[in-house]
This record gives C-alpha cells, structure tokens and sequence, in this order.
C-alpha cells in the first residue's frame, strides 16, 4: 500500500466536503434539468457506472472528481447540485457545480443554453445558503473553509466559441482571447476566496488537439493529433500556472495548486500501452471518431472492454482513463494544499 492510499484510508476524510466548477469533465448530470442538447443522461453513457445508470455524466463510469471525493474519504459519487435528490445530509459533504459545454467565457455557455462559471457560482452561494440552515452559519462557514475547491473548465471556449465563431477572432487575437479568459478565472476565484475557500486546485486543459473527434475535424489526412490546438492549451497552461502563482501570493490565507493534466493525458494518447489501454485514436462508442453527447446513443454500437481505451466518446476520456488521472491529482492536493 502506498503512502496516499494509507492517507486515505483513515477515517478522517482529507477535505470536510468537496465543490467543482466547470464543464463536462466534471458535470455529473447538472445538464439533465436544462433545456439543452448536451446531456449524456442515456445509454451507453454509464454502462459502467453503478447499476450501469445513465446519470448525465460523460463517460462510461466515474468521473475524476468522484474518484478523487473518494480517495480523499468523502463520498464515493459526487452528486450534481440541481439533482432534486440533493438535499439533506448530502449537503454536508459537497457537490459539483460544473456544466458540460460551459467555458470561462460566459459566451460559450450560452451556444448550448448551459450554466455559465457566472451562474454556477451563483448557485454555490445558494446552496450555501441552504447549508447554513442545516448547519448553522458557523458550522457552515467551517466546512466550506475546510473544503476542496476544484475548477476544471476552458476547452469549449477554444473548441466550441473562438475557433467556430468568426467573430471572436476579429474582436480577439489568440493571446487577448487567453488574457480575457484568464481574466474570469482570477474574478472567479476572488469570488471563491470571498465565499471562505481556502483550499483550491486549478485544472490546466488537456491536450484538446488529440480528442478523436479533433483529429477527425483538423488533421484527417495525417491521422495524429492536430498540434495547433495543442500548442493554443500549452500556453495558456503557462499563463494559468503563471497567474496560480500570482493568486497565491495575492490572496492571504488561500492555499492554491495547479494541476497539469495536459501531459498526463498527452503521455495516455502517446503512449497508451505503458498505461493498460490498447486504443488512443478512437472512443469506445460508436465509430469512435466524432461521436459525442446525442451522437453516443443507444442505437451506438460500443466497444467490449472500455478499459482498453483512453476515449470514451470522440470528445471525453473513460472511467479508467479519469481514474489514472484522479490518482495522478491526489498527490497535487495532499502537497500543495496541506491536506492529510
């Protein structure tokens, strides 16, 4: 047993609760009540999930989030904060906020009528608001103190606004669209601070340029991930890292990590063998090439062994992709945060 796993299996969970914003990476099914198409509440979506249920969630199983809520020995399932069966006791211990489809950009919310970052934190402030009479406002603003932050977002303001809307890239050059994105990061994170967190992890994008379904869209011919995009996540990687650090000097009392998920997905995609996994190119469901959300159906036909394959859908990585990277985060948090 390592020295994590035995952190994490004392009875003291590592973090009081746990509360996620940002898009379908961490969406557990918070799209399920919005009058939009980007839900995955339908098979295949959840096959391996308990009792193989469709929640909303991307992905065949669990998310990174879920996995990481429990290896930190909070609940096994993070809950969504609009599911009606969020209430009572399971407020105690966190939930997720996030949207799929949403970006930092409040414009790329509303293409698919989803919840914007404006509008998730909204809803934190809410629901703290609905902790507080359980708890108390003490107690309340106790177990928000001692709890994990996590923001995993900002792909689909590349993929779904600044590359497909031309009039982003007349209003915006690449590098003005990053500052401004990473302009409502540090807001974000100041409103976060103001709400009492202090303990915050901020995810850096993946490597967006080798989802299958942006090989397919870009780079057909040579069949291998389209290094543009991948170039565009690379740095405003080293901006965010860049502003991490700043925030963490800034804001006294905040503890503040960033976590790089570019390379450990990227060496995944690379080198898919030295993980377990067989296929890097396509997802498990469907041809597995551009299909993602209502395109990944019932009537799709799925791979066998889903734990063969880094991509679930064209778009978002397996349960045992997101597990990898759980367990590659947990690290992160235990050192930089002061947990355990």
């Amino acid at each position: 047993m390592s020295g994590v796993e035995a952190q994490t299996e004392s009875k003291k969970p590592l973090a009081s609760a746990m509360y996620v914003f940002g898009d379908s990476t961490i969406d557990p099914g918070n799209n399920n009540h919005l009058a939009s198409i980007a839900k995955a509440n339908f098979p295949p979506y959840g096959r391996d999930f308990p009792n193989h249920k469709a929640t909303g969630r991307f992905t065949n199983g669990k998310l990174p989030t879920d996995i990481l809520s429990e290896l930190a020995g909070l609940p096994d399932v993070l809950p969504a904060s609009l599911d009606p069966d969020f209430q009572g006791q399971k407020l105690l211990t966190g939930a997720s906020f996030g949207s799929a489809s949403s970006g930092y950009d409040d414009r790329t919310s509303q293409t698919l009528k989803v919840i914007s970052l404006g509008k998730q934190l909204e809803n934190f402030r809410h629901y703290r608001v609905q902790l507080a009479n359980i708890t108390g406002q003490e107690t309340a603003s106790k177990i928000v103190a001692e709890a994990l932050f996590l923001i995993s977002t900002g792909s689909n303001d590349f993929v779904n606004n600044y590359y497909v809307n031309p009039l982003m890239a007349k209003k915006y050059s690449l590098a003005e669209y990053q500052d401004y994105l990473l302009q409502s990061l540090h807001e974000f994170v100041q409103s976060l601070y103001k709400e009492g967190a202090k303990r915050l992890v901020i995810i850096g994008l993946p490597p967006f340029g080798c989802c299958p379904s942006q090989i397919t869209l870009h780079n057909l011919l040579s069949n291998t991930c389209f290094e543009k995009f991948n170039d565009v996540a690379t740095s405003f990687n080293q901006k965010t890292l860049a502003l991490t650090k700043e925030m963490a000097l800034n804001f006294s009392g905040l503890r503040i990590a960033y976590y790089d998920l570019y390379q450990k997905l990227y060496d995944m995609v690379k080198y898919p063998t030295k993980y377990g996994f067989e296929e890097a190119r396509r997802g498990c469901c469907g041809t597995g090439l551009v299909e993602a959300s209502i395109l990944c159906n019932k009537g799709s036909i799925t791979c066998n062994n889903p734990s063969k394959y880094v991509f679930w859908d064209s778009f978002h990585p397996t349960s045992e992709a997101y597990n990898i990277i759980a367990k590659d985060l947990l690290p992160i948090v235990l050192t930089h945060l002061n947990l355990g």
